[in-house]
């Protein structure tokens, strides 16, 4: 992201707020408000804020929060929700993503799929685990984009989301493919280099760069870098010794 997002923070947990705290300041995201529970301040914030991220810590997803959500969103339709859960099921994802969530995030998520994950929402992709997707969109939409542990798919409406033709390219298929140069690109972007590091790095030019971005982006079936970089934390290991890989470019 070129420009920081402003993010509000709600977590009933002291300690899990401190540590929020603390990761993101260190992030693309800039921290306005971090609060344990939703409050008249809070409402405030989340109104006047404009375009931002609510990041909603929660042990369940009760219907609390979920009126909560209905509220914010009814008030400023540019705030983008996402649950931060212990537990949650099927039927939370349903009834969350009716009131205007757009991703729904397990509360020991992986610091760098944290950061894609919300990335992926302020580009209007919604998120979640795909063992819910079958029981909780039934069998009228795509899987859409797979990380392995995350599925995005496109923005959802009030009532369901729209589906997407891009399916997540199969790993073996996609280590038969990679060459070692594709890989390397791969392992940078999980770490969030922009294209100019990268052609440094490689000792490349940058407009190469954009070159192997496009292939790399046909070869996983994605959209953008940011879902590559998703996919890529996700099974990066996997494609570290890819059979058959052409050499580099």
């Amino acid at each position: 992201m070129s420009n920081a997002s402003s993010l509000v923070v709600t977590h009933p947990c002291a300690l899990i707020r401190e540590s929020l705290s603390h990761f993101f300041s260190k992030s693309e995201f800039k921290p306005i408000h971090f609060t344990s529970e939703f409050d008249e301040d809070t409402e405030r914030h989340l109104t006047a804020a404009g375009d931002c991220l609510w990041l909603l810590g929660v042990n369940e997803f009760t219907a609390c929060a979920n009126e909560a959500v209905r509220k914010t969103v009814s008030a400023n339709p540019s705030v983008k929700v996402v649950i931060l859960a212990a537990s949650y099921s099927a039927s939370d994802l349903v009834r969350g993503l009716q009131a205007g969530v757009r991703g729904f995030l397990q509360q020991d998520i992986p610091s760098k799929q944290l950061i894609k994950s919300l990335e992926l929402v302020m580009l209007g992709q919604t998120v979640f685990p795909p063992h819910l997707a079958p029981n909780a969109l039934g069998n009228g939409y795509s899987t859409g984009i797979s990380s392995g542990s995350l599925i995005a798919l496109p923005q959802a409406d009030e009532k369901r989301l729209s589906a997407s033709n891009v399916m997540p390219a199969d790993v073996g298929d996609v280590a038969k493919s990679l060459s070692r140069r594709e890989t390397s690109i791969l392992r940078a972007l999980t770490e969030g280099a922009s294209n100019k590091i990268i052609a440094r790095k490689l000792v490349i030019t940058e407009s190469t760069v954009k070159v192997h971005m496009k292939a790399i982006l046909r070869k996983l079936r994605m959209q953008n870098r940011t879902q590559a970089a998703m996919w890529a934390t996700a099974h990066l290991d996997e494609l570290s010794c890819p059979q058959g890989a052409a050499a580099a470019a």
